[in-house]
C-alpha cells in the first residue's frame, strides 16, 4: 500500500509540474493580431507566412485577420473607438495621413533604419512633412505596359520597347494603338471606313485609373514632390489629361466608361484579344502569369510611353504598427514580426508568383537575388529590362507616400475627372471649373490656384 501511495504521489507531482510548466510557457508567449486584405492567393500566402513566423518564434504567436478592402478603414475606425485595434496590419495608402495626424500609428523609423532590416528603397517609405515613418510598403509595385504578342504579330507591328532608352514617344504609342484597334470587319483605326461603334479589339485600356506616371512623364502631376505646390493646373498636366481622354473620343483606341463594362479584367482582356495592351501595376503579373501557364497567353511586358521623359510611379500597400499602448515587450514582438514580413526572403512565394516586388535595394542590384526573384515560368524573358531596370532608374515617388492632403484632394479630383472621362468637359474646363474652386474652398490659402 505504501508503494502504491508513493507511486501515485509521484505521478501527481509530475502532472502538477507539467501543468505548471504549461502555464509558465503560456504566460511568456506574446499574442499579436495582424489585419490584411487580399484575394484567395494572397490570403493563402499570408497564412503560410504567419504559420512560418510562429514556428520560428515560439514566444510570439501571430493571428491573422482578413478584412475586406472595401470597408477596411471603416473597420479600423470601429476598432479604434472600441480600443480593439490590431497590433499591426495593412493600411490603404491614400488614407494614411489622418491616422498619422491623430497619432494612431507608431513611428517605424527606429525599425526601418536599424540593423534589424535591410536597406529599403527610399520611395517605398511613407513619411509626411519629414515626420515619423508611418509605414513601409510590404512590396514595391511599378506601372508597366502588358500586351498580347500574338496580336502584334497578326498586325505586323513591332513589339513595345523593353528598355527606357527605346521607349515610344506618346505620338508613336498612339499610332501603334491605332494599328491594333480593329472593328468587327477587320479594319483598324487608321482605315477611313473604320467603325468605332463596332470595335472588336481595343489597342489599349486602363489609362484613366493609373494616370500619375504620364503626368510625371510630362513634368506635371497632382502636386509637387515636396507636397507644397499644386501641379494639376499646369499646362503640362492639362495636356496629359486631355491626351488620355482623346484616346477614347478622338482616336477611339481605348474603351469609354460606357464601353468598359464589356471589357473583362486585365488577364482575360489580353487573353481573349479584347485588348492588345493594358497599363497596369506589376501585381497584374500574378494573374497574367497564370493565364500564361494555364491558358497559353503569349504575354509580353514593356516600358511606358513618355511625353518629355521616362517615368513610372510606385504603389505598395503600407504595413503599419497601430498605437495600442502596450508594454515594451509587446512592442518588441511587433517589431520582430514586421521585420519578418517586410523581408523579401520570407515572402518569396508572393514574389515568385508575380504579386509582389521586393522592397529592398539589393534585390535590384544583386544578380543572384534577381535570378531568385524572376527565375520562374511566369516571368517573360524581357522582365528584367522592362521591370527591374525600369524600377531602379525611373520611378517618381507617388504622392500617396508624402502628400498629407492626398485623401481629401482625391475626393475632389476623382469625381471632377469623371466629367472628362465621360466627355462632358475638356481637361482645362474640368481643372478650372471643378477642381481648383473646390480645392480652394477645402484648403484655403495652403496652395496657389
Amino acid at each position: 500500500m505504501k508503494t502504491v501511495y508513493m507511486t501515485s504521489l509521484f505521478l501527481i507531482l509530475i502532472l502538477l509540474t507539467g501543468c505548471f510548466s504549461s502555464s509558465t510557457s503560456s504566460s511568456t508567449e506574446t499574442s499579436l493580431r495582424f489585419t490584411y486584405w487580399g484575394g484567395p492567393l494572397e490570403r493563402k500566402a499570408i497564412e503560410t507566412l504567419i504559420d512560418d513566423f510562429n514556428q520560428k518564434h515560439p514566444t510570439i504567436e501571430v493571428h491573422g485577420q482578413l478584412v475586406p478592402i472595401n470597408n477596411y478603414v471603416e473597420k479600423m475606425n470601429v476598432m479604434a473607438a472600441s480600443k480593439t485595434l490590431p497590433d499591426a496590419g495593412y493600411f490603404p495608402e491614400g488614407s494614411l495621413y489622418p491616422w498619422v495626424e491623430n497619432e494612431m500609428l507608431q513611428d517605424l523609423t527606429p525599425l526601418l533604419k536599424s540593423d534589424q532590416t535591410e536597406e529599403k528603397l527610399d520611395y517605398t517609405l511613407y513619411q509626411f512633412n519629414d515626420g515619423p515613418i508611418a509605414g513601409g510598403s510590404v512590396a514595391n509595385e511599378v506601372m508597366n505596359l502588358y500586351y498580347n504578342k500574338d496580336l502584334f504579330e497578326d498586325a505586323d507591328v513591332e513589339l513595345p520597347p523593353t528598355k527606357a532608352e527605346d521607349a515610344w514617344t506618346w505620338d508613336e504609342f498612339v499610332e501603334v494603338a491605332k494599328e491594333l484597334t480593329v472593328d468587327r470587319d477587320g479594319r483598324n483605326a487608321n482605315d477611313a471606313d473604320f467603325d468605332s461603334s463596332r470595335i472588336e479589339t481595343y489597342g489599349v485600356s486602363n489609362f484613366t485609373g493609373w494616370i500619375d506616371s504620364f503626368l510625371y512623364s510630362n513634368n506635371g502631376g497632382f502636386v509637387s514632390q515636396d507636397g507644397k505646390d499644386l501641379l494639376i493646373q499646369s499646362p503640362e498636366s492639362i495636356e496629359v489629361l486631355q491626351e488620355v481622354a482623346d484616346l477614347m473620343y478622338v482616336h477611339h483606341v481605348m474603351p469609354t466608361p460606357s464601353d468598359a463594362s464589356t471589357v473583362p479584367a486585365t488577364d482575360t482582356a489580353i487573353l481573349t484579344k479584347r485588348v492588345a495592351m493594358v497599363v497596369d501595376g506589376q501585381w497584374a503579373m500574378q494573374e497574367l502569369g497564370r493565364a500564361t501557364l494555364e491558358d497559353g497567353l503569349n504575354l509580353g511586358i514593356g516600358v511606358l510611353p513618355y511625353f518629355q521623359k521616362n517615368a513610372t510611379t510606385n504603389y505598395g500597400t503600407p504595413i503599419v504598427a497601430f498605437e495600442t499602448g502596450k508594454d515594451e515587450k509587446h512592442q518588441e514582438a511587433v517589431d520582430t514580426f514586421l521585420a519578418f514580413i517586410m523581408n523579401p526572403e520570407n515572402v518569396m512565394l508572393l514574389i515568385n508568383e508575380g504579386l509582389w516586388m521586393p522592397n529592398e535595394k539589393a534585390w535590384y542590384e544583386d544578380t543572384d537575388k534577381i535570378n531568385r526573384w524572376i527565375g520562374t515560368p511566369i516571368h517573360p524573358a524581357e522582365y528584367e529590362e522592362a521591370v527591374i531596370d525600369w524600377a531602379r532608374e525611373h520611378v517618381v515617388q507617388n504622392a500617396n507616400y508624402f502628400w498629407e492632403d492626398r485623401q481629401q484632394a482625391g475626393d475632389i479630383i476623382g469625381p471632377a475627372l469623371d466629367q472628362l472621362w465621360l466627355n462632358n468637359k475638356t481637361a482645362e474646363e474640368v481643372v478650372e471649373e471643378d477642381i481648383l474652386p473646390r480645392m480652394e474652398r477645402q484648403f484655403g490659402d495652403r496652395y496657389e490656384y
